[in-house]
Parts: structure tokens; C-alpha cells; sequence
């Protein structure tokens, strides 16, 4: 489970100010900005940074004329990487619209877009580097762009996994003939030097009749595999191909039908939704029932092999996942199950959509037969969220062995649109709910406004989610992000961890406003003065070793943390502040930069107070390395004062035992004493730090 942790400024003078720009929050009303700029921001599309955090962009009005895409990089804290309210990433005229994004594998992302620079639309693409360099040219390039390029649409992207991406998408260009086989399928391969195919794209599936709604996914070998609507007689089917770097097909120009009716059915098929298992092919689509108007669309689903064979029925038929239920289930997600039978096959888990006077969001798995279902029919769809009024269009990412974390548009409220969250493994059962229910968490639910066009990435222990959002006005759009942990928890903003260099000691310190989950703390240094030794940070404090940076598992009580370090030498040292969750879970604070001079001239500390638990007394030891005022507080758990055995006491440089007085605490049970440290000169505060009393008798 992934702990939460608020913290708060901590008052003091040596505190530098907190790093910019906005962080991950725990409050679902107020999120992360990641585009506030005048005008409309609309359609977010995402991919991860492959380091915990998430590049986003996004259709633009800001410019007041035109669309753009503009895009946003946010690292594991929350912060964003690039200029403020995002970069434009392509500065040509016209309209820039529908964007996909996909991972590049080194921190950066590959993107396509609708592009009418040309009087038409064409397709387009961009590279952005990791520091958001734009690699394709402030324009981008042509990925699909000819004079005779006729309403390109539905682009699909997806990685090969080797640092390059694959684009598809439908083109109606005049040179299809006859008229009637428009659309067709064209590709490109995206590359760190540009579009692999040329400017106009390839030409990758041409029958007769239609052929529409591609999707790719990796094939795991460099390749990728195409999914496609071919529009033929009698009715739609799906259809794929397995495409290799060089744009060739391996099985056969036409591809294979995955899924089509037999002859006098008009049971047509649409919107497949694809990912891949190791080298096989994982899909599901919706089917209409065209006999029962009742029974609408259902979800079908299946496995394809490397060669193109089928794991599971025939051409003709296709385990059932909604198995006809009434009503219309649609907007599938799918994935591996991460279960095997003895072939070594897997299973599949299907998040979709249900319609049946209100739309509600369910999960379906279906076992490694190919048949049997869970839960078992006629129960087979299993409820991730049942409220009032709509649930609509799941986005769902692995977070682990046979479980996903959902989230999708939510309307309970009656009144404006919220995100909520869930998470179900495949037996299948949900986790995730409020007030006794499971019937979701929420990730975003400010009164009266609505979000939507929700999207979310993958990310170690959790997902982060981004939509649009008007809360800053109904006509002016913006977007805005969260992260969630599998845990249902939400993470929390650091406003200031604080680090401050006296007689060559380094004072570091924090205060949490709540814990949960929270084993306790590590201090992570590294100098950065000389080149020599910028390469990695070292564990110089560790909760596992050091009481005082042991986290408190549970609180809701404010809590001060402090650490003093000796470097040993003069320099411009960084500190990173590191916590961990009771399952071991890490996370990385905001480094802070600090210089250290004056390293003879002694040493400060503040020791643990021993022993403690105690009776009559304990001991504090504290070496000071020049005068200095000690204040000693003492509170119970409640934060009431008992006592100040030390109250702005000059002590000399050198080493003290303080001596707290257990007949000063009456009462057995836990205390804790606040410790200030101050310059007799300035009032400058050099330390402020807590810690636990245990009293027994």
C-alpha cells in the first residue's frame, strides 16, 4: 500500500523557498494546472516519461484563431519540466488538431496530428526531446501529406519499443479508385530523423470497399500489429496484418479477418481496441445484434498469434465477453490477464461499458479456454462503478499481476461532471470506494465544474490521469492532472523542504501535516562542485538505522523532522529527501542545493533522547559548535504544552547532556519534545527538530 504524505512550510528563517511550480496535491477539488492559458485547451492525450511521470499535449485556442498543439512535460513530483502553460509544438499556420502521443523510451515523446496547413488536412508529426527541444523543427514534418489526400482520420500511434513509433490512420486520397474502396489504411515509421516512409506515407491496406478505424500496438520484436473495420458484404468485419520496420506485411497484403459474420447476417463489427501479450495479439471490438434491437452492441473478444492464426475460435466466431446482454455494452479496454493454462495460453480482462437506461462502467474476464467467463454467465458483467446518472468512456493501465486501475467520466453528482478511480484484479473485484461503499474514489470533483475527456498513463504503484477541465470558466476550458496511487490514495504537495549550512555542518528540515502508510525517511547527498563526483547520490541518514527518521506509519497530527549532516569538506552539495511506504514503495522529493564552508571550525549535532522509554529521566545530547540559545518544549500527543524545561538557555560550544525530568511528567503514555536551536547574536534559528517521549512506570 503507497503512503500519503502533506506537508507544510515549515516557518523558520533558514528555510530557502520552495522549488516552482505546481505539485501533486491530495485535494480532488483543487489538482495540478498543467495548462491555465487564456483561451480553450481541449482533447488531452498522454504518455508516460518512462521516469514516473507523464508528458501530455493537447489542442489549443489560446492564439484565438487557430487550433495548436501545444504540450506539457510533468516529472514523478508533479512539477512541470517545460514552459509555464506548456510549448507550442508547431508553429505553423492553420489548424493543428486530434494529436496522438507515444513514448520515444528516452524521456521524450513522439506525437501525430490533423494538420490544414495546406488548404487540406494532412497528417503531421513531431519529435520533442526530453528538455523539450523540438527535433522535427518548429513545423514539425509531413508523415501523411499529398495534394491528393482526402479527410485523413482516426490516427492510431504505438512504440516499437526500440525508440521509434508507428502511425496509422484512414486517408480518402483521389488515387484510390473507384471511389467507393475510399478509405484506405497508410502508415509511417517515426524515427529520431524523421518520417521512415516519406512525406506522403504508405499505402499499407488497399481492398475494395472501406477500410477504417486502424489500431497499433507493438508486435515485440520491432514490428507493430494493425487492426482495421473492413466495410465489406454483408457486413463490417475486423480485420488485421503484422507490419515489420520496412512497412511489410506478414500475413499477406489483405491481412486476415479476425472476426466477420457469415453470409445473410448484418451483424456488423466496430471500434477495436488492441494491445499485445508478449508476441501475441490481444483485442476486443463491439458487435451489433441486428436480430434483437433489445441487445444492442455487445463486446467480443480474442488472441492472435505471431503467424495470424487464431488462439481462440474460428474467422467466423469470436468469444463472447457481454454474451448478448440487454442493452448496449461498448468502449472496450483489454488486457492480458497475466494468467496461463497448461498450453501456456492466457486469459483476457475487458473493461467496457454498459447501457441500459443509465451507462455504468464493468469488467469481464475471460479464462485461458477462450470460454468460460468470470464471473460466471449470466453474472458476467461485473460492476466497477454503479451510481446515479451516467458513467462513461473507462481508460484503464496495468498496476500490477492481473489487476488494472480505471477511471472514466463520472456524473453522481446530477448536476457536473467528475473523475473517479478504481481498481480490480481479475478475480474480478473492485477495491476502491468511500464512505463504506467500493463504488470508486474521486480524482477530480470540484463543485460545479466539469471534467472530462479523461486519459490516464501508467506509473510505478499507480497511474497519473489528465482531462479538461472549466473550472476557470464554462467557455474557457484548461487541463489539469493527478496522480493516484493503486491504493486509492492521492500524494501530496511538498511546499518546502529546507536545507541550511552552519560551521559546516548541513541542517535538513521537513513537516508532515499527515502520514500514511509511512515507514520513514532517507537523506540522499551528493556534491556537485566538482564534476568528479556528480554521478550519483548516497544514503548519508536512513529511517533504518536513525530513530529519528522513522515515519510514524499512520498520523494525522502535524510532524517536525530534522537531520543534521557532517560533508566532511567544503563544497555545493545537493540533499534529496526520500520516503518510504511500509511495502518498501519509494519516492523521490525536489533535491535541494546548499554551499559548506567553515568545516574546521567544529561540529553540530543533536542526538536521540536515551532511554526511552523512561521513569525519572532521559538524556538529550547535543554538541554545539559555536554559542547558542536551546529552547526545550514538551507536549502531550494533543499538542497541549506541559512543560519547557529549557527556555532560551545559553549553552557554550562544546557537548551537553540535557536532562528532562520524567517528575515533570506526571502521567505515564507518549510526549514529544520540540527542540529550537538559536543564534545568541542574530535570533537566526539554526535547528528546530522533534522528538518522541515515552514515559513508563
Amino acid at each position: 500500500m503507497m503512503k500519503a504524505i502533506a506537508f507544510l512550510y515549515f516557518a523558520s528563517a533558514i528555510l530557502f523557498a520552495a522549488s516552482a511550480g505546481a505539485q501533486w496535491t491530495s485535494d480532488t477539488t483543487v489538482n495540478t494546472a498543467v495548462c491555465t492559458a487564456t483561451g480553450s485547451q481541449q482533447n488531452p492525450q498522454a504518455c508516460s516519461d518512462e521516469s514516473n511521470g507523464i508528458i501530455i499535449v493537447w489542442e489549443d485556442f489560446r492564439s484565438g484563431h487557430d487550433w495548436d498543439i501545444y504540450a506539457q512535460k510533468l516529472n514523478g513530483s508533479g512539477v512541470a519540466q517545460w514552459a509555464k502553460n506548456g510549448i507550442n509544438i508547431c508553429t505553423s499556420v492553420a489548424n493543428q488538431t486530434s494529436p496522438v502521443i507515444v513514448s520515444d523510451g528516452n524521456g521524450g515523446a513522439y506525437v501525430a496530428w490533423k494538420d490544414t496547413r495546406n488548404t487540406r488536412t494532412d497528417i503531421y508529426a513531431q519529435h520533442i526531446n526530453s528538455d523539450g527541444s523540438l527535433a522535427y523543427g518548429a513545423s514539425g514534418t509531413a508523415i501523411g501529406s499529398a495534394p491528393n489526400v482526402v479527410s485523413p482520420d482516426n490516427l492510431s500511434i504505438c512504440s516499437d519499443n526500440f525508440g521509434s513509433a508507428y502511425v496509422a490512420w484512414q486517408d480518402s486520397r483521389t488515387s484510390i479508385t473507384p471511389s467507393s474502396s475510399r478509405p484506405d489504411i497508410y502508415m509511417n515509421r517515426l524515427t529520431g530523423g524523421g518520417a521512415a516512409w516519406g512525406g506522403g506515407g504508405s499505402s499499407i491496406i488497399s481492398e475494395t470497399l472501406m477500410q477504417t478505424n486502424p489500431q497499433v500496438t507493438a508486435d515485440g520484436t520491432g514490428g507493430c500489429y494493425l487492426v482495421w473495420v473492413h466495410h465489406g458484404v454483408p457486413a463490417a468485419s475486423i480485420c488485421g496484418n503484422r507490419v515489420n520496420a520496412g512497412g511489410g506485411l506478414s500475413w499477406g497484403s489483405s491481412g486476415e479477418q479476425i472476426f466477420g459474420v457469415t453470409t445473410g447476417s448484418s451483424d456488423a463489427s466496430r471500434n477495436p481496441k488492441i494491445t499485445h501479450d508478449g508476441s501475441q495479439l490481444c483485442l476486443a471490438f463491439e458487435q451489433v445484434n441486428s436480430t434483437d434491437a433489445s441487445k444492442g452492441w455487445n463486446i467480443l473478444a480474442n488472441r492472435v498469434a505471431s503467424d495470424g492464426s487464431l488462439i481462440w475460435g474460428t474467422s467466423t466466431t469470436a468469444p463472447e465477453i457481454s454474451t448478448d446482454w440487454i442493452g448496449d455494452q461498448i468502449n472496450p479496454v483489454v488486457f492480458p490477464d497475466d494468467s496461463t493454462d497448461a498450453s501456456n495460453t492466457g486469459g483476457l480482462l475487458v473493461v467496457y461499458e454498459n447501457y441500459f437506461s443509465t451507462h455504468d462502467i464493468v469488467i469481464t474476464r475471460l479464462m485461458p479456454d477462450g470460454n468460460a467467463l468470470r464471473p460466471s454467465y449470466p453474472n458476467q458483467l461485473y460492476s466497477v462503478c454503479s451510481q446515479p446518472n451516467d458513467q462513461t468512456l473507462p481508460k484503464a493501465v496495468k498496476t500490477g499481476s492481473g489487476e488494472v486501475l480505471i477511471v472514466w467520466n463520472d456524473m453522481r453528482s446530477g448536476s457536473y461532471s467528475s473523475i473517479y478511480a478504481q481498481r480490480c484484479d481479475r478475480t474480478p473485484k473492485r477495491f476502491l470506494g468511500t464512505a463504506g461503499s467500493t463504488w470508486g474514489v474521486p480524482v477530480s470533483n470540484r463543485v460545479n465544474s466539469n471534467a472530462d475527456e479523461v486519459q490516464l498513463v501508467a506509473r510505478t504503484n499507480g497511474g497519473i490521469a489528465v482531462w479538461r477541465d472549466n473550472r476557470n470558466g464554462a467557455s474557457n476550458t484548461d487541463i489539469y492532472a493527478q496522480l493516484i496511487f493503486r491504493d486509492g490514495s492521492l500524494p501530496v504537495e511538498l511546499e518546502n523542504f529546507s536545507v541550511s549550512a552552519h560551521s559546516g555542518a548541513v541542517l535538513l528540515n521537513w513537516q508532515t501535516a499527515s502520514e500514511k502508510d509511512n515507514a520513514g525517511f532517507e537523506i540522499e547527498r551528493r556534491l556537485i562542485s566538482n564534476s568528479i563526483y556528480q554521478n550519483s547520490f548516497e544514503v548519508v541518514g536512513s529511517y533504518l538505522t536513525t530513530s529519528s527518521l522513522r515515519g510514524s506509519g499512520f498520523s494525522y497530527s502535524t510532524r517536525v523532522y530534522s537531520y543534521i549532516d557532517q560533508p566532511g569538506k567544503s563544497g555545493i552539495y545537493e540533499y534529496r529527501l526520500v520516503d518510504y511506504s511500509l511495502d518498501g514503495e519509494r519516492t523521490n522529493h525536489e533535491p535541494k542545493t546548499v554551499e559548506v564552508s567553515d568545516v574546521s571550525s567544529g561540529n553540530f549535532s543533536v542526538g536521540q533522547n536515551s532511554p526511552n522509554p523512561f521513569s525519572d529521566k532521559t538524556i538529550i545530547p547535543v554538541t554545539l559548535s559555536s554559542d547558542a540559545m536551546v529552547t526545550i518544549r514538551i507536549c502531550d500527543i494533543l499538542g497541549r504544552l506541559i512543560t519547557t524545561p529549557y527556555n532560551n538557555s545559553l549553552l557554550s560550544a562544546g557537548s551537553h547532556e540535557l536532562r528532562i525530568d520524567g517528575a515533570e511528567l506526571k502521567n505515564s503514555g507518549s510526549y514529544y519534545c520540540i527542540i529550537t536551536i538559536t543564534d545568541p547574536q542574530t535570533g537566526e534559528n539554526i535547528y528546530t527538530g522533534r522528538q518522541s517521549l515515552i514515559v513508563s512506570r
